[in-house]
Order: C-alpha cells, then structure tokens, then sequence
C-alpha cells in the first residue's frame, strides 16, 4: 500500500471510529500535511482517493467535508480496483468456472487490448457471490504481456490485490458500458433465475497507471443481489 493510500485508510477509519456525521469539517490541507509528515501533494493525492469513494468533497475556498455515509452492500461503481474493496464489509466468494490461455481472442477484444495476431490472453469465466448469494457472471480476457500468470487459486480470489502485491501492475482506471437487458437460459440457471427475467450488462475494460488496457470483461448481474452507489462530484 502506498503512503497517500494508508493515509487514506487511517482518515476513513477515523471519521468511522469517530462517528462523524455529513457536513462535518475535516483538518486542513495544512494541518494534515504536518499530522501525518508528508508532502502537500502525498495529502491531495489521499483526499481525492476519499472523494473518489464518495466519503468526504472538497469545497474551494471552504474545506474539506464529510458525506453521508453510503450503504455498504452497494458496489461503487467509480472504483477500479474491482468488487472485493468496494465489498469489503462483506464475504466476497467466487466460483470458477473456466480459465484457461487462449490464442484465438475475439477481434472486438484484440482491439480493446491492443492485441495482435498470435498474442495470448487469459480467458475466465467465474460466478461471483456476496454473502453465500449470487452476484453475477464474469466473462474475462486478461492480456498475457501485464498478466503473466493466473491459476484457480488466484482468480477465487481477488485478482486485481494479486496482480498489485505480486506483479507490481498498478490498476489506474476504467471504461464503463452498461445496458438494461434480460437472460438467456444458461445465464438463468448461472444466477439461479428464470429466462427473460431482468439484468443489468456492464462491459468494462481496466487499464494500468500507464493507461495500457489489460483486462476487458463482460459482466451479468443478479437484478436483486446487486446494488450500485455512484458518488458523484460537483
């Protein structure tokens, strides 16, 4: 974990422990600069990660405040580190379905990953479950040149804390599709629904600090297990 983000981690455990409610002002730039030692920028790095998950906004001119807090089984879709952070409350389990390295990589995901002929990905398909209840289906090609090695063990798990504490890939951000639509048979049994019944489609693809695309997934979520937060920035 780097320094702005243990920053990060010990403002919201004190704003937690504290009980501080919305509207609450928060220590200055300055102040907190000379509490925790570090540079200005190493705070401002910390505090935009804060805003970025919706727990405090920053008014220019005015200071640094606390936000409501958001309902801890919604999945913040501005986070691009994947569900297990954004669950963290909560027991995140995942069944794999398949994975294994492919050569014959749909045109569609060559060219979101930058991928040419006879280039390698890892494809996964995997059920993830919050609770012991099903969340949605992956659908998941990993591009072999940023993720050079995947097992079951790995990917029942968090693949993106594996890939950042052991591959030193750093996770920067995301593009987002999403449509309302509805399942097909084998999406049903999957999510333990019936066909046709409702789901929400999100196509995202994760890039690295760098901007290099490394990840394209399709994902199909369970219209009642799932709940989405999106804090918003003036």
């Amino acid at each position: 974990m780097l320094k702005y983000e243990k920053i990060a981690h010990d403002m919201h455990t004190f704003i937690t422990n504290n009980q501080f409610k919305a509207g609450d002002k928060l220590p200055s730039v300055t102040a907190l600069k000379e509490k925790y030692e570090v540079s200005k920028s190493t705070i401002i790095k910390a505090l935009e990660l804060l805003e970025h998950d919706g727990i405090i906004y920053q008014a220019q001119g005015s200071g640094i405040y606390v936000r409501n807090a958001r309902n801890d089984n919604h999945i913040n879709v501005f986070k691009t580190n994947g569900f297990s952070r954004s669950l963290s409350e909560h027991q995140l389990t995942s069944k794999v379905l398949k994975l294994e390295e492919i050569t014959y990589i749909p045109q569609k995901i060559m060219q979101e990953l930058n991928l040419s002929k006879g280039d390698s990905v890892y494809y996964l398909e995997r059920l993830r479950y919050v609770d012991g209840n099903v969340l949605c289906i992956e659908y998941s090609y990993y591009n072999k040149e940023i993720v050079k090695y995947l097992n079951t063990e790995i990917t029942e798990g968090s693949i993106f804390d594996y890939l950042e504490q052991n591959m030193q890939v750093k996770v920067g951000f995301s593009d987002i599709y999403f449509n309302a639509d509805q399942l097909d048979s084998n999406e049903a049994k999957l999510l333990e629904l019936e066909p046709n019944d409702p789901c929400l489609r999100y196509h995202q693809t994760f890039y690295t600090t760098t901007g290099i695309p490394f990840d394209a997934s399709d994902i199909v979520f369970h219209y009642k297990n799932a709940h989405f937060y999106i804090p918003s920035k003036r």
